[in-house]
């Protein structure tokens, strides 16, 4: 089973119209503690939009968490929902060496998380983070080490991947002036960046968004093509 294949059965489940309940599993990037739209509830309308209420989206970030806290929560925050597809974006907080967690912990971590979520049926898909700002983050090497780790581990397990990173950058880099109006502060999406990775997440599954409102959309829609032509 590959990366791809776990998300086109994911396709497949929700064009049959089956009940699904789905996971939003991770640390701050997870967590919707903004005013407005969080990128989970971009990917919650898509879906509703697309293949009507088919689906509960069930969301257990929580700000500061690492993998090691994930495992630690696991039974509540997870396997209590029983979901049948779990989105686990980790691995910023795990990069900081205040955690003292090395990149081979947090691989294994994230391998125990796949095997806890597959013995219970979950389809697993993990995310990469956008681009985080190095002008006020500094030296991130350690960081993208940790998201190499993601591919690598979702790789080897044939879970799903969303590598949001390998878009973000590439923008970031060509486009500052365009970045830097999506960030929070240097490590967080604000509004309107959660509705860029929003709408590339729902893409992946094959999910549009209602098309009215569309000064409510018109800024991401514009963005996400820019990522496109830099990708070609």
């Amino acid at each position: 089973m590959s990366e791809e294949f776990v998300i086109e059965a994911l396709r497949a489940r929700f064009r049959a119209g089956l009940k699904t309940r789905i996971l939003a599993f991770g640390s701050s990037n997870t967590e919707a503690f903004l005013p407005g739209m969080h990128w989970f509830h971009v990917f919650e309308m898509a879906l509703l939009n697309t293949h009507g209420r088919i689906h509960h989206c069930i969301n257990t970030g929580i700000g500061g968490h690492t993998t090691r806290d994930l495992l630690a929560r696991f039974d509540e925050d997870a396997a209590f929902y029983r979901p049948h597809l779990a989105l686990i974006t980790i691995g910023g907080n795990d990069a900081n060496p205040v955690q003292d967690l090395s990149a081979e912990t947090f691989g294994n971590n994230l391998r125990e998380l796949h095997r806890r979520f597959s013995n219970m049926g979950t389809a697993v898909v993990f995310q990469t983070y956008y681009a985080p700002n190095p002008l006020v983050c500094g030296d991130l090497q350690r960081f993208y080490g940790y998201m190499d780790t993601v591919r690598a581990v979702a790789a080897e397990s044939k879970a799903g991947l969303i590598d949001h990173l390998r878009r973000w950058e590439p923008f970031r880099q060509a486009f500052p002036e365009r970045y830097l109006p999506l960030m929070q502060d240097g490590f967080h999406l604000n509004r309107r960046g959660n509705l860029v990775l929003g709408l590339d997440l729902a893409r992946h599954f094959g999910l549009q968004v209602a098309p009215g409102e569309a000064d409510f959309w018109g800024e991401a829609v514009a963005i996400q093509q820019q990522m496109d032509a830099l990708r070609t």
